[in-house]
């Protein structure tokens, strides 16, 4: 019987890699349903290979794709507001969130709460509702798809929790690691997005650059492995091909290695608990010669440290990620800077000071409140 597998963003940069895992695997992997938002030509394109059940599309486009599809078995559904009816109404073995920000925050919260195993590669929801999701019972349904959560997980399969003295998250330190202090106010969205090791959408990328990605990966872990922060650390790795260590307390590190494509814990979590056969070329590691390592310059990117810090308040947490949302993009339209992506952020927590959130209507809501206040501040520092 193939695993029924359910796609939530699978037009962008994660969503193209997962779709090709499903297209390898066509005879153990069977694609039930999937959400784009506006590339209608790929979603066309999607359903006349996969013929899925259920395809969400942005609410302008449901009755264009509707009208294009050409399939009547196929039902389009508005993916801003019936992703979570259409997840549970596929009971998929495996919902994969890979849309960016936190509007599938509700559809995971129900696929869990339905007992519907789910991959997450979506970092905006677990952080802004991550002391919700996981304040439950629903760890053991829950896959990480980023390769340094998911290179986590695997170090510690099999493993005490109790035995873990320390998680090491890598970095590449992205495209401006060797760049001075001086020059990085002056750096542009295109010199941003050239990642040097990792193929991603432009909000990651950017993160990447500023090394808030980083952070957040860290509050990441910290909510998908229960661990305090202060057992959760990272560490520049040029070279990217080991994606996560963790250091138990005899003293022994794991270490996991993969090249640098998401195909890789993509296969995982749609195969977990299991492996696949992958004919894809091996890790040479003689032709890589060496790893290195180094610590992440928090002086150069103050993004890291003052991410942290916010986040150890978790009423601040959707605020946290609605800020650097706006602030990203206010760089990519070259109204700021790179480096008034730091000060837009810390400012947003000068003025602003987030109302508690106990529920995922208060997340929602917060976050909502939290990119209004973000505007508004790019808007008094707007070049």
């Amino acid at each position: 019987m193939k695993k029924r597998i359910f796609i939530s963003g699978a037009t962008g940069t994660l969503g193209i890699e997962s779709i090709k895992v499903v297209r390898d695997y066509s005879d153990r992997l069977e694609l039930v349903g999937f959400s784009g938002y506006k590339n209608i030509q790929r979603i066309l394109d999607l359903c006349r290979e996969f013929h899925p059940r259920f395809v969400g599309v942005h609410p302008d486009f449901v009755k264009y794709v509707s009208e294009r599809c050409n399939d009547e078995n196929i039902q389009i559904f508005d993916v801003s507001t019936e992703l979570r009816k259409a997840v549970l109404s596929t009971n998929p073995d495996l919902a994969l969130f890979l849309a960016s920000g936190i509007t599938s925050l509700s559809a995971i919260y129900a696929a869990l709460k339905y007992g519907i195993r789910v991959g997450i590669g979506n970092k905006e929801s677990i952080i802004a509702g991550g002391h919700i999701i996981f304040s439950s019972n629903f760890l053991d349904k829950i896959i990480p798809v980023d390769s340094e959560p998911s290179a986590i997980f695997q170090c510690l399969t099999g493993e005490k929790k109790s035995t873990v003295r320390k998680l090491i998250i890598t970095a590449s330190g992205g495209p401006f690691l060797n760049t001075e202090s001086s020059k990085l106010q002056f750096v542009t969205p295109e010199e941003a997005l050239k990642h040097p090791n990792w193929k991603m959408g432009k909000k990651i990328t950017i993160d990447s650059a500023t090394l808030a990605n980083k952070a957040f990966e860290v509050i990441e872990a910290h909510f998908l492995f229960g661990l305090p922060y202060e057992k959760i650390t990272a560490l520049v790795h040029r070279e990217s091909i080991i994606h996560s260590m963790v250091e138990f307390s005899d003293g022994n590190i794991k270490a996991l290695l993969s090249p640098t494509r998401m195909y890789y814990p993509l296969q995982f979590a749609m195969f977990y608990p299991d492996r696949a056969e992958n004919t894809m070329k091996s890790l040479d590691l003689a032709t890589i010669g060496k790893f290195t390592f180094e610590e992440l310059d928090t002086k150069k990117f103050p993004l890291f440290s003052f991410i942290l810090q916010i986040a150890k308040s978790e009423n601040y947490l959707p605020a946290l990620v609605a800020a650097d949302e706006v602030a990203v993009k206010a760089f990519l339209d070259k109204k700021i800077r790179f480096t008034e992506i730091y000060t837009v952020m810390s400012e947003v927590f000068e003025v602003h000071t987030p109302m508690p959130v106990s529920s995922l209507r208060e997340i929602e809501e917060e976050y909502k409140r939290s990119l209004q206040i973000t505007s508004d501040v790019v808007k008094r520092r707007a070049l």
